[in-house]
């Protein structure tokens, strides 16, 4: 949800100026520069989306549903003359119907969906030590460990956090939209390699029958009775950090992941802890501009079968920023993502799979419109359930 930190002009703009602002509430009369000066930025974004199930799921129907997002991220040097530290911490609000009751499956198909009510987001320390880094707090594991170049501009949530490894740990690890005491270590080979690990609390719900309103506004911190914990190990190559502008350059990522909890395996048994992998890519294919192009991604991802709900998941697709003459910064994508139960869930269960379609409209530097369609191939894997055609208009603001 971050944008950049530049100066903005001042809120006594004239109309037309209002539409160049970066910044709905712009420069603050000169406090939001000032505040940037001495290392700290202010960020502030509210998303709003209708949704309809046209046709199959569970239900037809439209719902709305909002997220507003408040945070702070502070240069500990510049602001207090600690080198290498700085400092994040963020809340969200959360509100409106969830479209998961309509189209009634388990790729989610908004990734702003969760439980309703005003919540801590994450709230951490990071320290450097030259090409090693240190995060310490309430974190969330898929902003380090599953960002991505192109997927993110799509509003179904499997195109985020991978599904092989949400759908099978236990309440779906420290992600969106609760975030998990944990340390983090990074460690940059160079400019392009690195590697990290991560350790984190393994159930951000601290409740093993899924009832989020133990921690429904993000400051229930319990470690123990039973929960185990997750962690989760990456190599990458982030070619986009060392790209010159007019190359094609690629990230390229394989993650593994663990949790120690017990759970129960399709047999009816149980077992100690369960694991799974996945590896990903990103890759610009075609350049016009500078920030212009086609760019593709793909993404694989296996956890055991005998205890996995998706034994596997696959998701590729495609992202051209600029495709329409004169729309520099408009976004078009299309995607695909495949999910397979695994065979030995005794249900009739098989697969799920959607496509989406979406296109997203850069009306001003503070203001997006963004329809999307998606086809819901098998809702939650049940073969005696139609089809589902969801259709959304998303709206995002930057203040």
């Amino acid at each position: 949800m971050g944008i950049g930190a530049s100066a903005q002009p001042s809120g006594n703009s004239t109309e037309d100026d209002w539409w160049k602002l970066e910044r709905f509430s712009g420069d603050w009369n000169g406090w939001r520069t000032r505040w940037a000066e001495r290392g700290v930025e202010f960020t502030i974004d509210y998303t709003s989306e209708i949704m309809s199930n046209v046709s199959g799921g569970s239900l037809r129907g439209t719902i709305y549903e909002g997220l507003g997002y408040v945070g702070v991220d502070a240069d500990l040097n510049r602001l207090a003359g600690w080198n290498g530290g700085a400092f994040h911490v963020s809340t969200m609000w959360i509100h409106g119907a969830s479209p998961g009751n309509y189209a009634g499956n388990e790729l989610a198909v908004s990734n702003i969906d969760a439980y309703d009510g005003l919540r801590l987001h994450q709230v951490f320390v990071e320290q450097e030590f030259g090409q090693l880094s240190l995060r310490t707090g309430s974190l969330l594991a898929d902003e380090d460990f599953v960002p991505s170049m192109y997927r993110e501009v799509f509003l179904n949530d499997s195109f985020g956090q991978t599904v092989s490894w949400s759908a099978n740990t236990l309440n779906g690890g420290p992600a969106f939209f609760a975030a998990g005491l944990g340390l983090r270590a990074l460690y940059e080979f160079n400019d392009a390699w690195y590697a990290q690990a991560g350790v984190y609390d393994g159930d951000i719900y601290d409740d093993a029958s899924d009832d989020p309103t133990i921690n429904q506004h993000g400051v229930h911190f319990e470690l123990g009775n039973g929960q185990g914990w997750t962690s989760m190990y990456q190599v990458g190559y982030n070619g986009f950090n060392v790209s010159d502008g007019t190359d094609l350059p690629g990230w390229y990522r394989l993650t593994a992941w663990y949790h120690s909890s017990v759970f129960d395996k399709h047999d009816g048994s149980k077992s100690n802890g369960i694991t799974g992998v996945f590896a990903s890519v990103d890759q610009l294919v075609c350049r016009e501009e500078v920030d212009q192009g086609l760019g593709v991604f793909g993404r694989f991802g296996i956890s055991e079968r005998d205890r996995a709900r998706f034994h596997w998941t696959f998701d590729a697709g495609l992202h051209y920023t600029g495709l329409i003459p004169g729309r520099a910064d408009d976004v078009t994508g299309l995607a695909l993502i495949y999910g397979k139960h695994s065979s030995e869930i005794t249900t009739t269960k098989s697969h799920e799979y959607v496509a989406e379609m979406t296109y997203q409209f850069q009306l001003s530097p503070a203001i997006y419109l963004q329809p999307a369609v998606q086809y819901i191939n098998r809702p939650s894997g049940d073969s005696t359930v139609d089809d589902a055609w969801v259709f959304g208009l998303r709206a995002g603001f930057t203040f």
